[in-house]
């Protein structure tokens, strides 16, 4: 009989970085000699995987893993849902009026504070009338991020973008251990604007409204500054920030002919200090995946095992025919993966799954 706890180490490792992010967790957990084979820099790496996570119904989402084809069925706090910028966290809503920032892996759940708990500083010269203004709108989380998840720290910040029905109110945030949320002064000339992009990137809230304008979160202030206009050469496609490598970027999504199905994507550096953009032709050995809330990229190398994805490409929803699709950047092929008609917006999504707990 073959004892499989004296098989060669270097087999071992050969083994553990080829299994996919599931298997890798399962084969640390067979005995001692397998889980000090399976080396944290090859977790680090695999943990970065992304699932597609698909919302059905009655509180229920699936994840399906590209790499093996498998789909883990979950519940969620939640009627509604949405993928955030930490890995591992989802928001989920019951209606307008309950909001809860959720792991599913872990379950562990985050009540956010009501809407209507909203402060603001006199100073300021917030658009928000106080709490009976957001009571009879109709208040309701536009776009969200987080400073950091929640499983790694026990500060961070979370930052939203707050709309009604006649139309978007402003920003808030809301610090780990308060009870309510602070309302922030927004850009001059940005008090009615549409945001389509809130991230957290290099300690930095960052915002893109509808009219192409970045703008970033003063903390000692309270207020949001505009820093550069997006897109100057741009007329027609949907923007999206995503960080990458320590930079960031804005990825278009170009529609085609007649506002048909995107055709093209083009992908720029922006650097928030010069106020400067500069395309990029090529992501090396990264690919980026685009959602409505929250993107973010994955670096791979050859321990990844990603089977299912691919480097060099950009992922992304095609709101015309709502599918999910792939950008090939070296040579503009575009191709389906994943059928999403009749899947609201934020129904499909790519999720970074936080597997820390299983460690």
């Amino acid at each position: 009989m073959v004892n499989w706890e004296e098989l060669p180490r270097e087999i071992l490792e050969f083994i553990a970085r080829r299994l996919s992010i599931e298997d890798f967790l399962a084969f640390r957990g067979v005995c001692t000699s397998w889980r000090s084979t399976a080396a944290k820099e090859t977790y680090d790496t695999k943990s970065k995987t992304p699932w597609l996570m698909i919302y059905a119904d009655n509180q229920r989402a699936e994840f399906r893993s590209p790499t093996t084809g498998r789909i883990y069925p979950m519940q969620v706090p939640g009627s509604h849902v949405r993928t955030l910028s930490a890995p591992g966290w989802i928001l989920a809503s019951q209606g307008d009026r309950e909001y809860h920032i959720f792991n599913p892996l872990s379950r562990v759940g985050i009540e956010l504070p009501a809407l209507t708990k909203l402060r603001r500083k006199s100073r300021l010269r917030v658009q928000l009338d106080g709490p009976k203004r957001l009571q009879c709108r109709h208040p309701r989380i536009n776009r969200i991020a987080l400073s950091s998840g929640p499983s790694s720290t026990r500060s961070y910040v979370v930052m939203i973008h707050i709309h009604q029905s006649l139309g978007p109110l402003g920003f808030a945030f809301h610090r780990s251990g308060e009870d309510a949320w602070t309302a922030v002064s927004p850009a001059i000339y940005l008090r009615r604007s549409t945001i389509l992009q809130l991230i957290y990137y290099d300690g930095l809230f960052v915002a893109l409204a509808a009219n192409k304008q970045i703008m970033t979160f003063n903390k000692r202030n309270h207020l949001m500054e505009s820093r550069l206009i997006l897109g100057q050469n741009i007329f027609e496609g949907h923007p999206y920030l995503v960080e990458y490598s320590g930079s960031l970027l804005a990825a278009w999504t170009m529609w085609g002919e007649g506002n048909g199905p995107v055709k093209k994507i083009r992908v720029f550096k922006v650097d928030l200090e010069k106020g400067t953009e500069e395309e990029v032709m090529s992501l090396g050995n990264a690919s980026l995946f685009l959602n409505g809330n929250s993107s973010f990229s994955v670096e791979f190398n050859a321990e990844s095992c990603l089977l299912g994805v691919k480097r060099n490409h950009v992922y992304f929803i095609d709101n015309i025919d709502e599918k999910k699709k792939s950008y090939r950047m070296d040579n503009g092929e575009v191709e389906t993966y994943f059928d999403a008609t009749s899947c609201h917006d934020y129904a499909a999504a790519w999720f970074q799954p936080d597997f820390s707990a299983f460690l």
